[in-house]
C-alpha cells in the first residue's frame, strides 16, 4: 500500500523499500498511485475478507480502513480458491493463525531489524507466499514476542 508516483518513472514504486533522492518528485494522491493501491488492495481481499470474524482488531483493523479509502466497488471476479496455510511452529512464545497473513511482512522487518538476525522472511512466490523461518527454526531471541504487537491482523499472537 505504500505506493508513490515518481515522476519520470514509467510506473509506481514502493516508497517504503526505495532510497530517496533530492531531485525526486513524488505525488503521493496521483490516479496513477490511487489505481496502484487499489489494485494491491483487491490482491490482499482475495484471502483476507473484510468482515473477519476472527480477526483480533475489533473493526480497527488497518486493512479495513484502507479499503474504505482506496477499494473498488468492482471486482475482476478472481476464479481462485481460497488458500489454507497450516500454522507454524515459530517457538514457544509466539503462535500462528496463517490464514490471516496478508503479507505485509512488518513482522519480518521487525524481527531482522531488532535482532540483527534475518531468521524469518517469506518463502515462495505468488500465491504460494508464506511467511515462515527459514531453516526450520525457533525464534529464539528475547525480542520475540514484540513481534506479535506488529502483526495488524492477528496472524502472530502470545
Amino acid at each position: 500500500m505504500c505506493l508513490v508516483d515518481v515522476k519520470g518513472s514509467p510506473k509506481p514504486i514502493v516508497a517504503c523499500a526505495s532510497p530517496y533522492a533530492p531531485s525526486m518528485r513524488i505525488n503521493v494522491e496521483s490516479p496513477l498511485t490511487q489505481k496502484a493501491r487499489e489494485s494491491v488492495l483487491e490482491f490482499l481481499l482475495l484471502n483476507h475478507p473484510l468482515d473477519c470474524f476472527i480477526c483480533d482488531q475489533g473493526g480497527e483493523c488497518d486493512l479495513q480502513e484502507n479499503s474504505q479509502k482506496y477499494g473498488s466497488d468492482r471486482s475482476r471476479n478472481f476464479r481462485y480458491m481460497r488458500r489454507a496455510v497450516k500454522n507454524k511452529n515459530l517457538g514457544f512464545i509466539i503462535k500462528t493463525e496463517m490464514n490471516r497473513c496478508i503479507h505485509c511482512e512488518g513482522c519480518t522487518r521487525f524481527y531482522s531489524v531488532m535482532t540483527g538476525k534475518p531468521l524469518l522472511g517469506t518463502i515462495g512466490r505468488g500465491w504460494r507466499t508464506e511467511i515462515d523461518t527459514y531453516f526450520n527454526s525457533f525464534l529464539l531471541s528475547e525480542l520475540s514476542g514484540n513481534i506479535a504487537d506488529r502483526c495488524p491482523v492477528g496472524l502472530l499472537y502470545i
